[in-house]
């Protein structure tokens, strides 16, 4: 077994059949479907069950996954590390962080950053879901609630505030609720049900009494948006809602707070590019009144 069998079996997984696997890897399909072959060959196991809908991973094909996953994170990171070992400066630094935060408060301070470290470059995964650390490969992590024990430094850097907001033009004609109460006779905006489990929808569920939403989105991006084309009431970060003129709702009730917490991958230790990104992101959080407290 090799990494480039791994690599192909996670292509595979993901794709759940070999055409998209090896176009993705911009390799035949016969060379994944060979490639597989061998690999089950290797371990003594049958990784997927084939048929007409495609690829689909057995027990043990599903015992192999996160091993695979782990195993890709920390060949991409040596891979990153390694692509500049005389440059103590130079390189990628690698940022996963909450969507909007990347989006609106760390990409529009990234010029000022820029001119100082012009030899610092960036890579950014901004998503709802927050990956297992153990799948993780990014240098540096924001996250909003306490992560899992892992191959990283944690400390607390900041608290974020999260309250409801609408548009001034959907206060306008649709008026703003004076209670929780009133909140059934407008329009919610929230996230689809395969995040509702998340803090901030179990949040605005609880507010609303489990009023269904009137739209659903898989990201924050898309409820800001539809909050600025007065399309509804949405739970939104206060320090992007307020600079925009929207509206507070229910200013009365207590907002959500979310923790901000910084991990740095323990294999970045004395990388000073990495340093000087970890400093940055302090920097702009307290700029912004986010730092802890």
């Amino acid at each position: 077994m090799n990494w480039d069998d791994l690599r192909i079996f996670i292509a595979v997984a993901n794709a759940n059949n070999i055409t998209d696997a090896g176009q993705a890897l911009k390799v035949s399909a016969s060379t994944v479907s060979r490639k597989i072959l061998m690999l089950e060959e290797a371990l003594s196991t049958l990784l997927f069950l084939k048929n007409t809908q495609g690829y689909f991973l057995t027990e043990a094909g599903q015992a192999l996954l996160p091993m695979a996953l782990e195993a890709e994170e920390r060949f991409r990171l040596m891979e990153r590390q390694m692509s500049q070992p005389g440059a103590r400066m130079a390189g990628v630094v690698r940022i996963d962080c909450p969507e909007l935060m990347g989006s609106h408060l760390i990409m529009p301070a990234l010029a000022e950053f820029r001119a100082r470290h012009p030899q610092i470059s960036f890579d950014f995964v901004n998503s709802a879901r927050s990956v297992k650390l153990t799948q993780s490969h990014s240098d540096v992590l924001l996250r909003l609630h306490r992560p899992e024990a892992g191959n990283f430094t944690l400390r607390r850097v900041g608290a974020l505030t999260q309250a409801l907001f609408c548009s001034q033009g959907y206060a306008a004609t649709q008026g703003c609720p004076d209670d929780p109460g009133q909140l059934r006779q407008h329009s919610l905006i929230g996230w689809n049900e395969s995040l509702a489990h998340m803090p901030l929808a179990r949040w605005l569920d609880q507010l609303s009494g489990g009023q269904p939403l009137w739209m659903r989105t898989g990201n924050l991006e898309a409820q800001l948006k539809a909050v600025q084309a007065d399309l509804g009431i949405a739970a939104l970060p206060a320090y992007i809602a307020e600079p925009l003129g929207l509206c507070r709702v229910l200013p009365q009730m207590a907002p959500h707070r979310a923790d901000i917490w910084l991990l740095r991958n323990l294999a970045t230790q004395g990388q000073e590019r990495v340093d000087r990104v970890v400093e940055f992101l302090g920097e702009l959080l307290a700029r912004h009144g986010l730092h802890g407290e």
